[in-house]
């Protein structure tokens, strides 16, 4: 192969590199580090009436969305400089006798991070038969192929419930220091 061929060889991959990283640091096509208003803004396109949009620091919430065939809770969570750095989707809460469902949901959820994630660190540490800790991300899967991103499915029981949790964490935006812009106090507007 000459020179020029192996440079052009050489480009491709590092470009299809480039864009699969690119698209496993989102969540359905809104990037970590966007602002606030632009995922409020974009989930709105899709259809998703957001909740929780109010105040530095707090998450948005999407009640209802469609990961795949599974209906879930989307929970967006930002950092102190309300840059989108995280994001959790959950289940409905299902009562022991339907702890199957949420078992089914949590290798739903695992499979879907497969796709997106690449090969998680091993077998599921969980199964139905597990004695599962109260109030505690019980870990069915992580993911640690992305060396930016923190990714787990879970299985958390609480008073006597039990629901599937997936999250992906962006490590650097977590830890982003605040920046001044952030520490200034809003100008108050008046009430009327």
């Amino acid at each position: 192969m000459s020179k020029f061929g192996m440079v052009i060889t050489f480009l491709i991959l590092a470009l299809s590199l480039h864009v699969q990283a690119q698209s496993q640091n989102n969540f359905a096509g809104i990037p970590f580090g966007s602002a606030r208003e632009t995922v409020i803004e974009e989930m709105m396109k899709k259809g998703y009436e957001p909740y929780g949009q109010t105040g530095v620091g707090e998450r948005v919430v999407i009640p209802v969305y469609m990961f795949g065939e599974l209906p879930v809770q989307v929970d967006f969570i930002f950092n102190k400089n309300d840059k989108f750095y995280a994001f959790e989707i959950r289940t409905g809460r299902v009562e022991r006798a339907r702890l199957s469902k949420t078992f089914e949901a949590v290798a739903y959820m695992s499979d879907q991070f497969t796709l997106k994630y690449g090969k998680p660190s091993g077998a599921p540490g969980i199964s139905e038969t597990s004695t599962l800790k109260e109030n505690v991300h019980n870990l069915y899967q992580e993911w640690f192929s992305v060396k930016i991103l923190d990714a787990y499915t879970a299985v958390i029981q609480k008073g006597g419930r039990y629901y599937a949790v997936g999250s992906v964490t962006h490590r650097q935006l977590a830890t982003e220091a605040e920046s001044k812009r952030s520490r200034e106090k809003p100008v108050e507007a008046p009430v009327f």
